[in-house]
């Protein structure tokens, strides 16, 4: 935010489309700042600074989508979840188009809703095809959501939105990069 005028843009643009998504975006951040900071410990071959832009904009195609559908209070319709799904393209799409970040940092943002068994969106990619990155916020992206309060659920505490985790979604997950992650809270 300090460097790169149009990382802050971009968050602002998040705040002033939907409060929520602005709050989850800073929280995933700095949660995925801190697994990168535990695996990647003081070594340089991963740009902290840059890689922390794309974890904080990793919603940022969230611009592209109605607030209504956002915030709808209930289960999303098939057509709703249909538009929901577009946002980590579109967000890559703006980034690129603004040639904003680098290329890892934009995967960042396309990659965050993909699972490891490949039933993630929006390329159902899976496995190694998934870019380490993406792994990072795609973990602490449920995570904040689980332990979030909003219109249509109530949030856990840390411990059972871990054992949920753990229990029912670890198959999305990198097993390794989920262990680590779960150590953070120790």
């Amino acid at each position: 935010i300090l460097t790169d005028d149009q990382t802050a843009q971009n968050l602002l643009r998040i705040t002033l489309h939907d409060f929520y998504t602005y709050t989850h975006s800073v929280n995933v951040g700095v949660t995925s700042l801190m697994l990168s900071k535990a695996l990647f410990g003081g070594t340089d071959a991963h740009d902290l600074h840059e890689l922390g832009a794309g974890f904080f904009l990793h919603d940022l195609g969230k611009v592209k989508v109605d607030p209504a559908i956002i915030n709808k209070p209930a289960r999303l319709t098939e057509e709703e979840m249909r538009r929901m799904r577009i946002h980590p393209y579109q967000g890559y799409k703006l980034l690129r188009d603004a040639d904003a970040l680098t290329e890892e940092c934009r995967i960042v943002v396309m990659e965050h809703h993909e699972l490891m068994d490949g039933n993630g969106y929006p390329k159902r990619l899976g496995g190694d095809h998934i870019h380490l990155y993406g792994r990072i916020c795609c973990i602490a992206d449920v995570f904040d959501a689980l332990t979030a309060d909003r219109s249509y659920k109530q949030r856990l505490n840390t411990f059972y939105a871990l054992k949920l985790m753990k229990k029912k979604m670890l198959n999305h997950f990198h097993r390794d990069l989920f262990e680590k992650f779960v150590l953070l809270f120790n």
